[in-house]
């Protein structure tokens, strides 16, 4: 004797069966894109601007951070040395001696001083403007003479430029300038370059290049010069007229090069290294305690907090990825186990649906964790935005269970406190719980506005009660001064900053939903009331060609949505998805309308030439032709769901009942299968198809009642009920026996408000 299978035989035989190992793999997965992206093996940086530390706050692991003030310091030390570059043009220098002799070609072209032109008199007197040992005019002519007689030869003039050319050399050589053009770098030196020749560099004291100290070396220089190469007795006079000549008219040749000495200096300053501040650890203060954290404040944190992941060890950083596991699998755990035994064990036995409800997860969280910069402390957004989505997909209990585990590891993974959970809670539980029926574009907005509200007053509540200004941002100059002397005054200015920019975050979330809805639709395959009330409008190409080609079945259709949908609503169904789903339920008669009773209108029967097997194939067909003409026209699936389930496995009871009669007159006698007069399925898988069928099938028999009195409909509504029931039509559906008499109570009112009895008059007519 073999003993039954224990638990553990049990759970093996499951273990084995390569589905579940599918949907465990798609959990893992899950769960790894949740563990990479948050990067769980790192210490979250919990710290937020306006977030005030409980106790003053000491660095952890020791840590250098750059003194900007220090190192600007420095860095502008450094600029202000860097030697400023001059570039040095020497041709005004070759045009000033070239001036020179041609001012004294000029004069020395005159025989003697009386016969001098005007011009060349001009030119004679500025040898001599500003010289107050020049004496009266009646020397003037004795100068002449000498001067005429020290250059009178060619020779002469040749040691004349030779003498101006050596005494100016150094010019050439480093420039000319009557002040500095730079107001930034070394005054006391500058580097000069030749014009084109920007790679010859030299260093040259800027007292060697100014015009006023150039001008006395160039008069010294021209007498020596003028020593070496005339007679002594013809040289100071000459040497004195042509060096103060020249000297007056000295020129500016150094050009100041901004772009390269501004180079310079910004390489030099770049060179510089930073000026480091070291904090250690357990003494080091980062921030006290009861300010709310600035800037400055969280540039330490954020310095020491990569000090910190930087000194940890591979171990640790398994460690608390092993952790961050943990804690996704034990709510993995819990929603699963809610959703299997108790919600919809489908969410998790269907591979599709389960792929798109850890999508769902995954996106949210990832979302989040992007969003919860510092910069925005924007996780609410997605989560609402989640919230929304999951109430619309899978409704209201399971969207609170899963959306208060995601706020719950959104709150974890981002490295928050128990005030931001209870903030994220109400904002995402709030939309879930007022969310509703969505009936109109503004619906969301209504909610979302709600909601913020709801959320803006917990904000307050929490931050008074934990002392947080949350999601204020950094306070303004003037609530930092006084926290201290206010208090709790002060902190309430920043948690009303924090309420609302919290609740507005909320309502963006409500507005963004607005335009992502038929997005949700598409992809959860769900519809809401706003997009049921347009797809059940009666100008619909489908309902037209069903009111043309087979009114009678366009009548049924009506019917039928009428009291289907007073019978979901009885049982807490979406009357609104029965009552649209009604409408096309029988779309697939369009093609052979005639072939259904409701279309013939008294005229022949067209299945009286064909067989039984025949016309039940004929009915039958309705059903595939209706879910194929409901794709090309791209209904959605909770409409073709209707269309294939609303007559579940159920006999075609006319045909197989005339079939059997024909077998027993036949003299074969051949066994008739009531396999083959059933409808292919499936069965009702939902509350609402379920309440479809029963009145799909109750509104056609009603029609056959001679006398359709209250008491005769309630029997019938109660045969067809008990008879879908034993036969099995329900067993998928979820609906219990509690829910099914109260839909047969729906339908017996509704039938007995369509055939109830009229007051008959006075000599009128019976129809």
């Amino acid at each position: 004797m073999q003993l039954p299978p224990g638990k553990f035989q049990r759970f093996i035989a499951l273990v084995r069966q390569s589905h579940v190992w599918v949907r465990f793999a798609l959990a893992l997965i899950a769960a790894l894109i949740i563990l990479t992206v948050c990067q769980c093996w790192r210490v979250p940086f919990a710290y937020r601007t306006g977030y005030i530390p409980p106790r003053d706050m000491y660095a952890r692991v020791q840590f250098d951070v750059p003194d900007l003030a220090k190192t600007q310091s420095a860095k502008d030390l450094k600029r202000r040395s860097v030697i400023a570059f001059y570039s040095n043009r020497s041709l005004p220098l070759t045009q000033l001696r070239e001036k020179l002799k041609d001012q004294l070609f000029l004069v020395l072209e005159a025989p003697s001083f009386d016969q001098l032109s005007d011009s060349a008199r001009e030119a004679w007197a500025q040898f001599f403007k500003g010289d107050e040992t020049a004496g009266p005019d009646e020397t003037a002519p004795a100068t002449f003479a000498a001067i005429k007689a020290t250059f009178a030869e060619d020779k002469e003039l040749q040691k004349l430029d030779k003498a101006i050319r050596l005494a100016m050399f150094p010019f050439y050589e480093t420039g000319l300038l009557r002040s500095l053009e730079h107001e930034e770098g070394d005054a006391s030196s500058i580097r000069v370059y030749p014009e084109n020749q920007a790679s010859d560099i030299q260093l040259v004291p800027v007292d060697r290049v100014r015009i006023a100290q150039a001008s006395l070396d160039l008069k010294q220089r021209i007498i020596e010069e003028f020593k070496l190469q005339f007679e002594f007795e013809k040289s100071p006079r000459a040497a004195k007229i042509v060096g103060d000549w020249l000297a007056d008219r000295l020129p500016v040749t150094l050009d100041y090069d901004e772009a390269r000495s501004e180079e310079a200096r910004k390489m030099a300053a770049d060179a510089v290294p930073d000026v480091l501040t070291t904090y250690y650890p357990g003494r080091t203060s980062i921030a006290p305690a009861g300010k709310p954290l600035g800037k400055q404040q969280l540039d330490l944190l954020q310095s020491e907090w990569n000090a910190l992941q930087g000194s940890r060890s591979l171990t640790d950083g398994v460690m608390r990825l092993i952790a961050y596991a943990g804690m996704l699998g034990a709510l993995y755990l819990l929603c699963g186990s809610y959703i299997y035994f108790v919600h919809d064990p489908v969410l998790i036995t269907d591979v599709g649906k389960l792929t798109r409800l850890l999508s769902l997860v995954v996106m949210v969280i990832a979302a989040c964790w992007y969003a919860s910069a510092d910069k925005w402390q924007a996780e609410v957004i997605p989560l609402v935005i989640g919230a929304i989505t999951a109430t619309v997909a899978y409704g209201r209990e399971l969207a609170l269970l899963v959306m208060a585990a995601v706020a719950l590891a959104v709150t974890l993974l981002i490295g928050q406190d128990l005030p931001d959970l209870v903030v994220l809670s109400a904002a995402t539980l709030s939309c879930i719980l007022l969310l509703g029926r969505i009936r109109t574009r503004t619906r969301l907005i209504t909610i979302g506005a709600g909601a913020a509200l709801v959320t803006a007053a917990t904000v307050i509540g929490v931050g008074v009660v934990a002392g947080q200004s949350l999601g204020s941002g950094e306070p303004t100059n003037v609530t930092e001064g006084i926290y201290q002397s206010l208090g709790l005054g002060a902190l309430m200015v920043e948690l009303s900053k924090g309420s609302v920019w919290s609740g507005t975050l909320v309502l963006v979330a409500s507005m963004l939903m607005t335009g992502l809805l038929p997005f949700v639709e598409k992809i959860f395959r769900v519809q809401t009331d706003l997009s049921l009330l347009e797809l059940g409008d009666a100008s619909h190409p489908l309902l037209r060609q069903l009111a043309q080609r087979a009114p009678g079945t366009y009548n049924h259709s009506i019917n039928v949505a009428s009291i289907a949908e007073a019978a979901a609503d009885a049982i807490g169904g979406n009357g609104l998805l029965v009552r649209v789903g009604a409408y096309f339920h029988d779309i697939g008669k369009i093609f052979k309308p005639d072939y259904f009773i409701e279309n013939q209108g008294g005229g022949p029967n067209q299945h009286d030439s064909l067989q039984p097997a025949m016309s039940t194939l004929v009915i039958i067909a309705h059903v595939k032709d209706g879910a194929d003409l409901a794709r090309s026209h791209h209904l959605p699936e909770p409409m073709i769901d209707f269309i294939l389930q609303h007559h579940g496995t159920t006999l075609v009871e006319y045909f197989y009942r005339e079939a059997k009669e024909r077998s027993e007159e036949s003299p074969n006698k051949e066994e008739v299968s009531d396999k083959d007069f059933r409808y292919p399925g499936p069965k009702p898988r939902s509350l609402e198809a379920a309440v479809l069928m029963l009145s799909d099938g109750v509104e056609s028999a009603s029609r056959t009642l001679v006398d359709p009195t209250p008491a005769r409909i309630k029997s019938l509504v109660e045969q067809i009920a008990m008879k879908r029931l034993t036969d099995g039509q329900f067993d998928e559906s979820g609906l219990t026996l509690k829910q099914l008499d109260r839909v047969k109570q729906s339908l017996v009112k509704s039938l007995t408000a369509i055939y109830h009895a009229r007051v008959k008059y006075p000599g009128q007519q019976t129809a």
